[in-house]
Order: structure tokens, then sequence, then C-alpha cells
């Protein structure tokens, strides 16, 4: 029998190589549930513009109930320098005592909470909420009376435009609220809605919800059909996410797009995530990194798929919830700065025109966009078991030939320059450590 040499150098090829073949589809194993995972290999088009980079996306802080008294007074400071857009209050009827009876309405508590808001720079989401006993109302004549002074305070009398009025907070969890049986939250939703337009008028606001604690397909569902149904206003479709595993707003997302596939006339409706993080119970997370880069891989994969992300919330309570947290804050309550405050910083460098991203990953995502000369690229490794480093091809794509500055910025961490030369495309091999981000800008030498 003839010797072959060469399939005996295969047998032994296969049984040399075999354990690192192993190694390597294990390392591309989401081990968070057995499944598959990809590995990132990102494309970005230098010459594909996708319109202005998205920053009202993230530009968005709800803070939630933790005294009855403005709390956004005295960190005025320190949310003006991450130029917030929207800042979401809650508990706006119980904690300030609007309601003085017989149609007479004391407005100045919550004044001096909108008066702070309006002097970071942002305008008021005003969540209508909550009776006091945060039940559904015992007298709808009294609710919509109630509501329609508050908008024509703020919107008519106050002037102020571009204020956002979503109808309660939380409705499943304060007041047990129901989409199929009484107390209906559409019932609260048509009241309201009209209550609004009538103290509105004709200025410049927005009126939405429901803000249900998660997303929920037959809650939004049955708001549509009613604002549909009833020709209501209904300007933007709101619900609350924490949560660590980010394939979920990704799949919020694609439910939301079926159903108003159903709706025409919403095809545009604005889509808000009102309340965020990664986790609705005291974490450790909120006082540690993880946190940033949660908020930072957050907002590359939804941007141009969400309008607006609310990181909940700005400042924490007097007391620390538990031993595990200060509290959900991007601030302590004595002013000190936590990283998701940072994250919002470091998200806030990238401006100009999206460029169109192509390969991410199950951990790797980006976002990139060309501010005057010079691009930008967001790069975030986000593992909520902090175990995934990556390594990954970055190609640009249609790069002009020359000479570039590459300076590279690392969330938390410090800056390095380097200059570089193209001829054409341009690749280079990026390594993140897990839960770490980065942001690229790469600018000509004149």
């Amino acid at each position: 029998m003839k010797f072959n040499f060469k399939k005996v150098f295969v047998a032994i090829l296969i049984i040399i190589t075999l354990p690192l073949a192993v190694i390597s589809i294990n390392k591309v194993l989401d081990l968070r549930k057995g499944a598959s995972a990809i590995p990132a290999n990102i494309f970005i088009d230098t010459q594909s513009p996708q319109g202005l980079v998205t920053s009202s996306l993230w530009r968005n802080l709800s803070q939630g109930g933790e005294e009855p008294k403005d709390m956004i007074g005295p960190v005025i400071p320190q949310l003006t320098k991450i130029k917030p857009e929207l800042i979401r209050i809650d508990h706006i009827f119980d904690f300030y005592k609007i309601d003085q009876g017989n149609n007479n309405y004391d407005f100045s508590g919550l004044d001096k909470a909108v008066d702070s808001i309006l002097a970071t720079g942002a305008k008021p989401m005003l969540s209508l909420s909550y009776t006091p006993d945060s039940k559904a109302p015992a007298d709808w004549n009294q609710w919509n009376n109630l509501v329609t002074a508050t908008a024509r305070h703020y919107s008519v009398d106050k002037k102020i435009s571009g204020i956002y009025y979503e109808v309660w907070n939380e409705p499943d969890l304060f007041g047990g609220w129901h989409y199929g049986k009484d107390p209906n939250y559409t019932t609260l939703y048509v009241n309201s809605s009209r209550a609004v337009v009538a103290g509105a008028g004709t200025t410049n606001y927005k009126i939405g919800g429901p803000a249900i604690t998660a997303y929920y397909n037959n809650c939004i569902k049955s708001l549509l059909k009613t604002a549909s149904s009833q020709n209501l206003r209904l300007d933007f479709i709101s619900w609350h996410k924490y949560t660590k595993s980010l394939d979920e707003f990704d799949k919020d997302f694609n439910d939301l797009n079926t159903i108003i596939s159903d709706y025409p006339k919403f095809f545009n409706i604005e889509r808000i995530i009102s309340e965020t993080g990664p986790n609705s119970d005291p974490d450790i997370w909120y006082d540690s990194p993880a946190s940033g880069i949660h908020l930072i891989s957050v907002a590359t994969r939804m941007s141009g798929k969400i309008h607006r992300l609310f990181t909940f919330e700005p400042v924490d309570g007097p007391t620390a919830r538990s031993d595990k947290s200060t509290g959900w804050g991007i601030i302590k309550h004595d002013g000190t700065v936590k990283p998701r405050y940072q994250a919002l910083e470091f998200l806030n460098k990238l401006s100009g025109t999206r460029l169109s991203t192509e390969g991410n990953g199950s951990w790797v995502t980006s976002l990139a966009s060309k501010n005057n000369s010079t691009i930008q690229i967001l790069l975030v490794n986000y593992d909520p078991n902090s175990t995934h480093a990556e390594t990954f091809p970055l190609t640009l794509q249609n790069l002009p030939i020359g000479k570039y500055q590459q300076t590279i910025t690392k969330y938390l961490g410090n800056t390095s320059t380097k200059t570089i030369d193209t001829n054409g495309d341009y690749q280079q091999l990026i390594y993140l450590d897990p839960n770490t981000a980065q942001l690229i800008e790469i600018t000509p030498v004149r």
C-alpha cells in the first residue's frame, strides 16, 4: 500500500490546530446565554453622510420623586455643563400641592422646579401625576380642570415653548391602570390629552404617554387605537427600560415599529424612553464606571432608532438607597458627579454629520460622525459580566489620501496621538478591554 504523505500531514495538522479552533469558537460564544455571538468588524464610510448626529438622543434626564421640592436647583451648574435638552419631573400634583380646591391653584412650588430646569438650558417634561392616593381621579371634571390649568399656566402664561406633557408616570405600577378593564389608562389619556389641548391651545408643545414601567405591546396598541379612533393628539410614545441586557432595547424598537405599521397616521411619532438605567433596583453599578459604559452602549445602539433617552436620574436623594448604592443619580446629593455624568460628557464630544457605520458586534458597537474636517468614531465594548475583551478591525472607507493626526480619548482615561498616512481606505486593529470606550478623532494634517 502506497504511503500517502499528504493525508498524514493533513491529519497531523488537524490534531494540532483543533484545540486552537475550539478556543477560537469559544471566543465568539455569548456565555451569558450560550448562544453564538458576533465579533465586531466595523466599517465607516467617510463619504456617506446620514444627517446630523442626534445628540438630542442622550441629552435628556428624568428626576424621580426623591424629595417633595425642587431638586434641580442645587445642581444647576453641573447640569448646565452637560447641555440637557429636556428634564422630566413627576409627582407634580401630589408633591407641589397645586390643587387648592374649588378650582384654585397654587403653582409657586412647581414654578421653582420648572424655573431651575429652564436655568440649565433645558425644557421641562411634566409627568401629569399623581392624585393624592396615586389612584384614578375620583372626579374627572376636577382632574380635567387641574390639567387644563397646568397646561395654560406653563404653555400660555409662562410662554414655555417646546414643553412636553406626559400622561401619568408608570400607570401599571402607580394606580393599577389597565388597558382592557377599569381603571383604564385610555380613559385617563382621553381626558388628559383633551385637557392639555384646552389649556395650551395653539402654543408649541407635545403630549404623549403611556410611560409604562417597561415596554408592553398591548398597552401601546390600546393607546394608538384609542388616539386614532377618537382623533386625539398623540405626539410621542413613551416607556421605561431598566435592564443590563441591551438586546431588549432593540426588541422593543422592532416591536413598536410593527405596531405602528398598522397606524400610518403615527408613522413619524416620537419614540421616547422616558426613564432608563441598568437596574430599577438599587445597584452598585450606579456608582461605578459600568453604568457609564451601559449608557454609552445604549446610545450607540439606539442612535437613529428612537428619538430620546432619559437617563434616570439627575441627582440622588438625601439618603442612600441601600448599602449597595448611593442612588440612581448621575450626581450625588452633595453635588459630586458620578461615572454616568462623565459618560454624558463623553457622548457630548461627538457632533457634526453622522456617517454610515456597519459591522457592530454583540459586545462592540460604534457611532461615527464628521465634524468639519475631523472624522470621529465612538467605540464601546459593553459586557455585563465584565469578562469579554475584543480585538477587531476598524476600516475607514473612502478616506482622502494624505496625512492625518489620530487622537484617541478613552472614557475615564487618557488621551494619545499619532500621525497616520492613508492611500484611500485605512484599516487598523483596535483592542478594547471589557466595559471600556474610546473616541478616535482623525484630522487632516495641513
